[in-house]
């Protein structure tokens, strides 16, 4: 008797959440609730990466939004995801805006038949956990990094798992939703041959303690100043003190 396939409920996801869900993900980061930590973290990406040219695999890049906004800075991008309708969507947005330097394709991407040393960076985007295999899918980004390469992972961490929303989509889906903890991805990815590594804090944490909405309630230039000076102050202390959930994590081979 076949077993049953444990990834269905992600090679089927885009299919069974319909067009609506499918153009609100490519309106992302705008049309996420979380649009600020997106921009945020995609400033810091840019940042990592350096100027074009570079090749970057996106892997479970799902409709592809991120892979888009990465191929229009100029960089070779490959985007991996493993539903066939989501890669279809993505490549018809790349088609329309004219990308040539964007390529989709329908992948597994703990099995990924990319070529050995092919990329200079690979980028999990709050996708690692969804894998079956988390450890497959580090050593195969390892695999396809070049010598120095870099690998840069935003997941949601410990707890994601037991959320409401996360409960309801593996009811719903069948999709896998893990906690994927910082610890757990530094020694998956030292057991797949990654040297180094270092956790950084999300920049969205940096930006909500400085650039703040309550400088209106001042009731002077110098409850301003203060104001600020306290936000600076709660910056050092989660650069210092950072949470495992306020941040990521980015290895080299």
């Amino acid at each position: 008797m076949a077993q049953p396939d444990p990834k269905q409920g992600e090679r089927e996801y885009y299919a069974r959440v319909g067009d609506a869900e499918i153009k609100r993900a490519f309106g992302k980061p705008f049309t996420d609730r979380k649009c600020e930590w997106d921009l945020g973290n995609i400033t810091a990406i840019f940042h990592l990466l350096g100027e074009p040219p570079a090749r970057v695999a996106e892997l479970g890049c799902g409709v592809g939004w991120l892979s888009i906004m990465l191929a229009r800075r100029g960089f070779d991008v490959v985007g991996v995801d493993i539903s066939p309708d989501a890669i279809a969507a993505g490549r018809q947005q790349r088609d329309a805006l004219n990308l040539p330097r964007l390529d989709f394709q329908v992948a597994d991407y703990e099995s990924l038949e990319a070529e050995d040393a092919s990329f200079d960076a690979a980028i999990f985007f709050s996708s690692l956990h969804h894998a079956e295999d988390e450890a497959g899918a580090l050593r195969n980004a390892y695999r396809i990094l070049k010598p120095d390469g870099m690998l840069i992972a935003f997941e949601p961490g410990s707890g994601h798992g037991g959320t409401e929303s996360s409960r309801k989509a593996v009811e719903e889906f069948g999709v896998h939703e893990k906690d994927m903890p910082i610890a757990k991805i530094i020694s998956l990815g030292q057991q797949a041959g990654f040297r180094r590594h270092l956790r950084l804090p999300e920049p969205w944490d940096f930006l909500r303690t400085i650039y703040r909405p309550s400088y209106r309630k001042a009731t002077s230039s110098g409850d301003l100043r203060n104001r600020f000076r306290l936000g600076v102050l709660r910056a050092f202390r989660r650069f210092f003190f950072q949470r495992e959930d306020q941040s990521f994590v980015v290895l080299w081979k």
